[in-house]
């Protein structure tokens, strides 16, 4: 516990915006994670203010090291409780995002496929190929956007094509990827982020405990000693003693 002298402390880069504004492709997804990035700059302040808050205290000589160190406490504590609400709010926001995105790059393609003699036949052409050879086939198809041939293999079930379930769902992700790269790259920046916030959420603790300059269990035990040095300062009512 350190609380008195000059304060010497800077908020961790780990809560500046720019960890999540910096995300390539970042101004493309902004209307799905700027409220992220509106978290951690709320955290990089409140921690700035603690820090401010203990500067000013320590210059007020009328208060004991104790007092400084709970006023200081609670108001980390007023920012901690306001910002728990903010992650949460934006990790709950993140995660139904990437979540049906996911289900979106994920969607069977069977409206896709259509109907036809076409489609039969390069899905039995992919079948009598060997496995390798099926697998060019498909990525070949998919890297050089013919959704003619991917769509007739993946809109199908997958054995019609030679293809496992696990083949079959990796090539049907990638070929909505291709077809539709604003999305993909949508959630990697929404991926990003939230993986920024989940870095930030522990740094932030750390910073305003280190802002307060006393562990949580310092400040618990300060507080418990006031408070029952307080208690003991209550007038009591006393019944007289019969004599």
């Amino acid at each position: 516990m350190a609380n008195d002298g000059e304060v010497k402390l800077t908020v961790s880069p780990t809560l500046h915006p720019a960890n999540i504004t910096s995300i390539d492709g970042y101004e493309a997804a902004k209307g799905y994670v700027a409220d992220a990035a509106t978290v951690l700059d709320a955290s990089r302040q409140s921690v700035a203010a603690v820090i401010e808050a203990r500067q000013k205290l320590n210059l007020d000589e009328s208060r004991t090291p104790r007092a400084k160190v709970l006023m200081t406490a609670q108001l980390a504590d007023k920012y901690s409780e306001k910002l728990q609400k903010q992650f949460e709010s934006s990790w709950s926001r993140l995660d139904k995002a990437i979540q049906h995105t996911e289900q979106e790059l994920s969607q069977p393609l069977q409206q896709q496929a259509g109907a036809g003699t076409v489609n039969g036949e390069i899905r039995a052409h992919a079948k009598a190929l060997s496995r390798d050879d099926r697998v060019k086939l498909l990525t070949v198809a998919i890297e050089s956007g013919d959704i003619t041939t991917a769509g007739a293999i993946l809109g199908a079930p997958p054995y019609l094509s030679g293809l496992s379930d696990i083949e079959h769902k990796h090539f049907t992700r990638q070929y909505h990827e291709a077809t539709n790269p604003e999305m993909a790259q949508r959630l990697k920046v929404m991926q990003a982020t939230r993986e920024k916030l989940q870095r930030a959420h522990p740094a932030l603790l750390q910073e305003l405990e280190k802002a307060v300059g006393a562990s949580r269990r310092d400040v618990e035990r300060l507080q418990a000693a006031t408070n029952e040095a307080e208690a003991a300062l209550v007038m009591k009512d006393f019944n007289p003693a019969e004599h």
